[in-house]
């Protein structure tokens, strides 16, 4: 008789003796001994017998203090995985590897609002336009001048300036954009449609019972389902917050998160008190009259980028003037702010510690 064969008869026999009526032996494997003794757990009749129990699944370690029982535990870049059949009961769904870049903000400006100052100064010449030494004769409109029926400072037909007729040729002289402001352009502000958060990974976690129970790993494991993959369900433990993994047997490491908060943001939209490329327009007419009846030159465009010049019979008389069709052209101003800020936050950490893959 061996060691192993008098250890098995002197711890029957004790435990008869006691009339507790049950044996639990837990094989010790040796040199001699076959690999598929190791662990076997023997549940003994009342009559001194065994029967073998033998795990259908796999001999997994136990927890570290603190942490849950061993579950398994699959992850998905894609569609949810569901829980296989060995281990039904769903546990839980959570996340990881959070992917969320920042909004991709703008801002705009709507065109410029203004008005016009229409010309401050008419100016007859005795020569023509751009002769030099000419001399000028004032037929400036009013002030405050609206652009209605004139006939402030008007010359006379034949009238003689420097031995010359006074009237050969007319300047007006520019008119003048007044800018007010951009209006921000609220609807663009915001864009990101495409920054949506979104995860990297689904973890699901799922639970059974093998059809032999828990038993059969001896002292220092229990028997948990074996699920075949496709997909790969791998032992783990877990525990609510972002922590280390503790001890030998479970060490791969990931932090999950059941949800997130989206804290992404632009600053506030501006827009510069520049503006750019505006500019006024209208058509100016003059009459040998006083009462703009009679036109000498009827609906001539000025504008607010230079002074107009044009010739005229020599000696006609200049008696009123007019503007009509006066128009503020939009320019546009740079907008400023809309800058990115804020982040996704990742809500309700947990970590998971797995068994390595290759234990």
């Amino acid at each position: 008789m061996n060691m192993r064969t008098a250890l098995l008869f002197l711890l029957a026999g004790s435990s008869m003796a006691c009339g507790t009526g049950t044996t639990v032996i837990y094989w010790v494997g040796d040199g001699g001994t076959d690999a598929g003794d190791a662990g076997v757990e023997d549940a003994g009749s009342e009559d001194g017998g065994t029967e073998a129990k033998t795990c259908t699944g796999q001999c997994v370690p136990f927890r570290p203090l603190g942490w849950s029982d061993p579950i398994l535990v699959a992850t998905s870049p894609g569609p949810l995985i569901e829980c296989p059949p060995e281990a039904p009961e769903h546990h839980f769904t959570k996340y990881a590897d959070l992917v969320a870049g920042p909004l991709a903000c703008k801002c705009g400006c709507k065109p410029s609002t203004g008005s016009c100052i229409l010309p401050v100064t008419m100016t007859a010449s005795n020569a023509a336009c751009n002769t030099p030494g000419a001399v000028p004769t004032s037929f400036d409109p009013p002030a405050d001048w609206d652009g209605s029926c004139s006939s402030s400072n008007a010359i006379a037909a034949g009238k003689q300036c420097g031995g010359k007729t006074c009237v050969e040729s007319l300047t007006i002289g520019p008119m003048q954009a007044v800018d007010e402001f951009c209006e921000v352009d609220y609807e663009p502000i915001l864009t990101g449609t495409s920054d949506e958060p979104t995860w990297g990974l689904t973890v699901i976690a799922c639970e059974g019972f093998p059809e032999g129970g828990e038993g059969g790993c001896g002292s220092g494991a229990k028997c948990a389902p074996a699920p075949t993959p496709p997909p790969e369900f791998r032992v783990c433990v877990y525990k609510e917050g972002d922590v280390p993994c503790e001890g030998e047997n479970y060490t791969d490491r990931l932090v999950i998160y059941s949800g997130f908060e989206d804290k992404r943001g632009c600053t506030t939209c501006e827009c510069t008190p520049e503006v750019e490329g505006s500019m006024c327009t209208a058509t100016a007419s003059i009459y040998k009259d006083d009462a703009c009846v009679d036109p000498l030159l009827l609906g001539y465009p000025i504008s607010s980028l230079k002074e107009a010049c044009f010739d005229l019979p020599a000696g006609s008389a200049l008696g009123s003037k007019s503007i009509s069709n006066v128009t503020y052209h939009s320019g546009t101003c740079q907008p400023t702010g809309g800058e990115p800020i804020g982040q996704v936050e990742a809500l309700r950490p947990s970590t998971i510690c797995c068994r390595p893959k290759d234990k």
